[in-house]
């Protein structure tokens, strides 16, 4: 693999004559830890976010630490204007005890008990 990347002329560019005064960096180093680091850092820190989320941070990281960003106004759309749909009313409950609630009842055990293991 490394005899075909030196043959194609992909490694050891910045050794090239031709390429002298482009400032090609012999490493990675600063693709690693400026722009790779941060967003490996902004997705530990929102890892509970859904794959489509994800998707959309980083398109956004990579948007505010480009060199020049656009104005934060210039992605404001039509669409964001339009007012928000009334919410639905709720729909009546039904009056009597609840199947499923989220109340304690003595029936499961949820009550203090006297002396050791049910022993007075």
């Amino acid at each position: 693999l490394l005899a075909k990347l030196a043959q194609r002329g992909h490694l050891f560019t910045y050794l090239d004559p031709a390429h002298d005064g482009l400032g090609i960096s012999s490493s990675t180093n600063q693709a690693e830890g400026a722009i790779n680091a941060g967003l490996r850092d902004m997705l530990r820190r929102h890892r509970g976010m859904p794959e489509h989320h994800q998707r959309r941070a980083v398109e956004w990281w990579l948007t505010i630490h480009a060199l020049d960003p656009p104005e934060p106004g210039s992605f404001i759309t039509p669409e964001n204007y339009q007012p928000p749909a009334p919410a639905a009313t709720p729909l009546d409950e039904a009056i009597g005890p609840a199947t499923y609630d989220t109340g304690l009842t003595a029936e499961e055990g949820l009550w203090h008990r006297r002396g050791w293991a049910g022993r007075s």
